[in-house]
């Protein structure tokens, strides 16, 4: 058998190692002509779910480096508003390791230098279209001349997925209306007298009551990994509040702009803001998936963003882990042919997925 996975994100590369330990023959295809670190390092959260997906997949060694270079969680969530007042705060469990799960937060550039490790992975390869043959395989074909079959090709490609716009020209992927600006502080003395407490001791947001919001949590690493501690930021608003289309500026205005945004609210976060490397500051558009039904399964199949891509919220990234794991699951102790292996995975994904996206709009600020 033969798997083909699109996608060297998260999900992709997670995917891999579950099949590559049950002795399956799995290739990754990646459009970046090599790992483009600066645009994949951020903080992100994995709830319990993405642990358990990590262990069920990784070789046991790759785990265990995963969870070294983990990031110190803090002892809770804190909202403020904007003049740094604490509005609500939930305090969060210490970190306890048992069979359900534990939280993690991580890096998202660190994550992913792991999870490619030992991988056979592609680059250069953007996606282009697929073909399905007679003989009940697929082809894969991709715009630097190469083509490859398979007996499933699972797209891991992110919410612009043209895998998806193939396989399900009906999908909807909606814009909620919202912008973001983020990027990331070296943890330097200055920027942690400028970093409001709560920000330096897990996860923080301030929200106004005008749609603007802008989390701050710092990443501290368990143990030293030769990346430097930072602190992420966020400066969100309504699109229609921005001065400039945002896809229109480079990264130096991207931070001009995310300042003037706060320029109102305390001098010391718009300080952090300016203190960024300008390279590390991007920029994007929140989106939202709409509910599908589910549909006829043949050999192409898809998991994370590229079906179920959601606000951000702190689950999105454990839900598409958990994607890989049940995926790799359902295939490797499957007891019959492949395609009703991967129809029950596409069946509890459809639910579980959906219900993450609903839970991330009501969640988020």
């Amino acid at each position: 058998m033969k798997i083909l996975i699109v996608g060297a994100g998260l999900s992709g590369p997670l995917l891999a190692h579950g099949l590559r330990r049950a002795g399956i023959d799995v290739v990754l295809y990646e459009r970046e002509a090599a790992p483009d670190e600066r645009s994949q390092g951020y903080r992100i959260h994995l709830e319990p779910e993405g642990d358990l997906a990590l262990r069920a997949c990784l070789p046991d060694d790759r785990y265990e480096r995963v969870v070294a270079t983990s990031g110190k969680l803090g002892s809770g969530v804190t909202v403020l508003d904007p003049q740094l007042r604490v509005v609500h705060r939930v305090v969060v469990p210490p970190r306890v390791e048992g069979a359900d799960g534990q939280h993690l937060t991580v890096d998202r550039l660190t994550l992913r230098r792991n999870l490619l490790a030992d991988l056979d992975v592609r680059f250069g390869a953007p996606f282009e279209r697929y073909e399905l043959l007679d003989n009940g395989r697929v082809r894969a074909c991709f715009a630097n001349g190469e083509t490859a079959e398979a007996d499933l090709l699972v797209a891991a490609d992110g919410t612009h997925s043209r895998i998806r716009t193939q396989l399900l020209p009906e999908a909807e992927v909606v814009e909620t209306g919202q912008s973001l600006i983020f990027g990331k502080t070296v943890l330097t003395p200055q920027a942690r007298e400028l970093a409001p407490a709560a920000a330096l001791d897990g996860f923080s947001a301030v929200a106004g009551d005008d749609g603007r919001f802008m989390p701050l949590a710092a990443h501290e690493y368990r143990t030293p990994c030769g990346d430097e501690d930072y602190l992420m930021w966020v400066v969100g608003s309504p699109s229609t509040m921005l001065p400039v289309e945002l896809s229109t500026l480079d990264k130096v205005a991207l931070q001009k702009v995310a300042a003037e945004l706060i320029a109102d609210w305390p001098a010391e976060l718009g300080a952090l803001v300016r203190l960024t490397d300008p390279a590390t500051v991007h920029a994007t558009t929140v989106r939202s998936a709409k509910p599908l039904s589910h549909w006829e399964t043949v050999p192409v199949t898809l998991i994370g963003d590229a079906i179920h891509t959601m606000v951000p919220a702190g689950i999105g990234a454990a839900v598409a882990l958990r994607d890989a794991a049940l995926l790799s699951r359902r295939i490797t102790e499957r007891n019959g042919s492949l395609l009703p292996a991967v129809h029950d995975y596409e069946t509890e994904m459809l639910d579980y997925g959906f219900a993450a996206v609903e839970r991330s709009s009501q969640g988020a600020l």
